[in-house]
């Protein structure tokens, strides 16, 4: 019997996150949404989800990443690949199975068909997947590339070249760019501080031994130094501006906010 393949489709971002972990999770924004047994969901579509669209934020906008292509230059475009088993479910089952609010159901349905998806395709599973008994695929330049080699090593420069590329990469690099010439520019100039402490002796010699207070001021300028090293905290702000949201994009911002 020939074996039917389903997808996750999900972004770089998120599939760095799988990698620490070790594990694909059920859906979180299910969980927030109290439903009892939150699914874990892929489809037989092997061309894209159009259900996996995310909602994203710029830092200047919002708009939907809808296309592979999108999820490329955004934020990265990886799915994780494998085989229909007994332990997925049709999302026809799925209302039954994990008790979720019929409403809620319906509105998934809803949300996945104006985007062009096609529920039938969909299937659920309960619990966590090791990310060890999944294939992964990059999609780059209209193209699904597996990144697991032969061997079973991962293609380090497969995925360190998609990620470089994307919009959150290149943004997360220039604010440290920039963070880092703010601390240059806030360092004490040496060519300063080399004079005070030469001009020193002169003013231990005319006046008293007892007046080193001008090297000690020298000796002090690195409190100006550590107030500099706490600036990374704007950074980690500016860095997270960037956000995109998965399921259904949120179902849709919580039923954009009702």
């Amino acid at each position: 019997m020939e074996k039917t393949l389903i997808y996750h489709y999900t972004s770089l971002s998120h599939l760095i996150e799988i990698f620490k972990v070790g594990k694909l999770h059920t859906s979180q924004t299910e969980k927030m949404l109290k439903v009892k047994k939150p699914g874990l969901w892929f489809t037989t579509n092997s061309k894209w989800e159009h259900s996996a669209f995310k909602r994203f934020n710029d830092g200047k906008k919002e708009f939907d990443l809808n296309t592979p292509e999108e999820f490329e230059k955004y934020i990265g475009c990886a799915r994780l690949v494998t085989n229909l088993n007994s332990l997925f479910v049709t999302f026809a089952k799925y209302k039954h199975k994990s008790k979720v609010n019929p409403l809620l159901w319906d509105k998934m349905a809803e949300i996945g068909k104006s985007k062009g998806a096609d529920p039938s395709e969909w299937y659920a599973t309960f619990s966590p997947l090791s990310i060890n008994n999944l294939d992964i695929e990059i999609y780059e330049n209209g193209e699904w590339l597996n990144l697991k080699k032969e061997g079973g090593e991962f293609d380090s420069d497969l995925f360190n070249r998609n990620l470089e590329k994307t919009f959150v990469f290149k943004k997360g690099k220039e604010m440290e760019e920039k963070m880092l010439k703010e601390y240059q520019a806030n360092q004490p100039k040496s060519d300063t501080v080399s004079e005070d402490i030469e001009s020193a002796p002169v003013a231990d010699k005319n006046v008293s031994r007892e007046k080193p207070v001008k090297e000690a001021a020298v000796e002090e300028k690195p409190v100006k130094e550590a107030a500099v090293e706490e600036k990374p905290v704007k950074e980690a702000a500016v860095e997270e501006k960037p956000k995109s949201k998965g399921i259904l994009s949120g179902i849709k911002s919580l039923f954009s906010k009702k």
